[in-house]
């Protein structure tokens, strides 16, 4: 049977990582959904011990788990994604927090483009909260705007609070496999390929503390951090060399009802569909 119109949240997570789950599960659980929508969570594991799913609820049918070798978030994320049966795909960071309304604000804005970003407020330990100070115009993204922005190493906004098509997503091939920055890499390619839009009002709680990846020494190896940023250049270079562009289907009425029974391949196939290169050849 089909599924009607959903949401799905894909959240990467580690052991060790995985102590805030249960309040990012309550965020989720507070959230509003617009008439007709319902949303899931596929929560991967990077590993396979098992012990993150002790902070999920038993007795959730939206709640779905994973695990697999261990490959850093980039290769979680994508493994998440053979979970998720909606139609649209919402990044949700194993440490962070849905605020009000995230969920219908994004649904909303994905009637209207392919993917949007939103703003975050950071979350420091004392709980005390601080907008973004470089957050862009609500609404349309100007084209390359964020491609500029990465190569001055400025970007405006947090690229881990993206939603997009599940199908933009899956022609894209799912998060780059780098060993960070893979929000990026897909926030920059979906850009590349079709408009967006941008949320002011924030989403997102941005949790930060030592225990977060991102907070390591060894994450900002900057040789390591140099071949991330050429890498998601040349990708994103590559891509307006080859023209290519993603039209955007429906994410209402009967294509918005995603079967089961689709494979992953299956769905992939679709969103390629939708890809053109140049003015007129398909790919």
């Amino acid at each position: 049977m089909a599924t009607p119109r959903l949401i799905s949240v894909v959240t990467a997570v580690f052991e060790g990582g995985h102590h805030y789950l249960k309040e990012a599960y309550e965020s989720l659980r507070a959230q509003e959904m617009p008439e007709g929508w319902s949303w899931e969570w596929c929560v991967q594991e990077d590993g396979s011990s098992g012990v993150p799913k002790q902070e999920l609820p038993a007795d959730d049918p939206r709640v779905h788990y994973g695990t697999g070798l261990a490959g850093r978030a980039a290769v979680t994320r994508n493994m998440a994604l053979s979970q998720a049966q909606g139609i649209v795909i919402r990044n949700l960071d194993a440490d962070d927090l849905l605020l009000p309304g995230a969920l219908a604000r994004d649904i909303d804005a994905l009637h209207r483009v392919a993917w949007c970003v939103s703003a975050g407020l950071d979350l420091d330990e004392d709980g005390t909260t601080t907008p973004g100070p470089y957050d862009p115009p609500n609404g349309p993204v100007e084209p390359g705007r964020f491609y500029k922005e990465q190569a001055e190493n400025r970007l405006s906004v947090l690229a881990a609070n993206v939603a997009m098509h599940t199908d933009l997503i899956w022609s894209l091939g799912g998060w780059m496999a780098l060993t960070g920055a893979e929000t990026i890499a897909t926030l920059l390619a979906a850009e590349a390929v079709t408009p967006g839009e941008f949320i002011a009002e924030p989403s997102m709680l941005y949790r930060k503390h030592s225990a977060q990846t991102t907070a390591s020494e060894s994450y900002w190896n900057p040789q390591e951090d140099e071949a991330r940023r050429r890498l998601i250049q040349m990708r994103v270079d590559a891509i307006h060399a080859n023209g290519t562009r993603y039209a955007p289907g429906s994410i209402d009425g009967a294509e918005s009802e995603v079967d089961p029974s689709v494979p992953p391949e299956g769905r992939q196939a679709q969103g390629l569909s939708r890809l053109t290169r140049g003015r007129d050849e398909q790919v």
